[in-house]
């Protein structure tokens, strides 16, 4: 079964930009991101068909004259997932578009800025699905590319960490409220639709463990008064203790109902709850006479 961060790729893979340099934007991410830079190469690869799709896509609209490969690879672990691989040779134009990948230039507008990002995450972007904890990462091999992609964050308003894990370096954020703000800026709103709806049942189930976990509390308090008051009566009529018919009529509804709470005897006896607590307090004063 597809993951999350799978499907919202997928998704993104299918959008392509009409504006020339917001398609170049994204390319120069996904390369950025996403390659391994040679003498007089760029080599991408990635386990999404889709996403290779679209980077192929992207260089036939911008460079149509690219020298470029393409291949599929059957991994050798035990999953014997695919990659697509695309190789990418520099030369002319894509010489240029190569020197061109850290220049400011290339994000000098918010629109250009966002394409960026959706390309960083088509590269090296993963999130967790949203029933799960929030966690959204761009991971790269170059750190300069992490240093990049951090910035633009930081340019749009976005709190995000970086750290190192192995030999990859990692821009993260851990909000639900900046994850669904930055999967909406990017396009993918199937995904954004799946992220409120997972987000109101995590508040509804939320709610409802408060409420059970309250009124088991409650319970529970009942429960140990309850045993308190018993405690008391019975060892008062263990000692033959007098006391006011008020009190008497107070031990023997008690007694007929252990299961009650002081609000269910306080309905049956007619009185407020308050005057059946203090009836119960000075039947614990009265008890704890002889537990001295």
């Amino acid at each position: 079964m597809p993951s999350y961060a799978h499907d919202v790729k997928n998704e993104l893979a299918r959008k392509l930009d009409e504006d020339t340099e917001c398609m170049r934007a994204e390319l120069a991410a996904i390369f950025k991101v996403g390659s391994v830079i040679g003498e007089d190469r760029m080599d991408f690869s990635t386990a999404n068909a889709a996403v290779a799709r679209k980077v192929i896509t992207l260089l036939k609209k911008l460079y149509p004259d690219a020298s470029k490969e393409v291949a599929a690879v059957r991994t050798k672990r035990l999953t014997r997932t695919m990659r697509y691989a695309v190789r990418l040779f520099l030369t002319g134009h894509t010489e240029k578009f190569f020197s061109g990948l850290d220049s400011p230039e290339i994000i000098r507008r918010t629109r250009y800025k966002i394409s960026y990002l959706r390309g960083a995450f088509l590269a090296g972007g993963t999130v967790n699905r949203p029933e799960a904890q929030y966690y959204l990462e761009i991971m790269s091999l170059n750190p300069s590319a992490s240093d990049f992609v951090r910035r633009i964050f930081t340019q749009l308003e976005f709190n995000t960490s970086a750290r190192v894990r192995n030999k990859d370096f990692v821009v993260h954020m851990s909000e639900g409220d900046s994850i669904w703000e930055f999967l909406g800026m990017i396009g993918a709103e199937e995904a954004v639709d799946r992220f409120d709806s997972a987000r109101n049942m995590k508040e509804v189930r939320a709610n409802v463990n408060r409420i059970t976990n309250c009124e088991m509390a409650n319970l529970n308090k009942a429960i140990d008064a309850a045993q308190r008051q018993l405690a008391d009566i019975r060892l008062l009529i263990e000692n033959n203790v007098k006391v006011s018919d008020e009190l008497q009529q107070t031990m023997q509804i008690r007694l007929r109902h252990p299961e009650y709470t002081v609000g269910q005897l306080a309905e049956e006896m007619f009185i407020t709850r308050p005057g059946l607590m203090y009836r119960f307090k000075i039947l614990h004063q009265l008890a704890e006479n002889f537990r001295r």
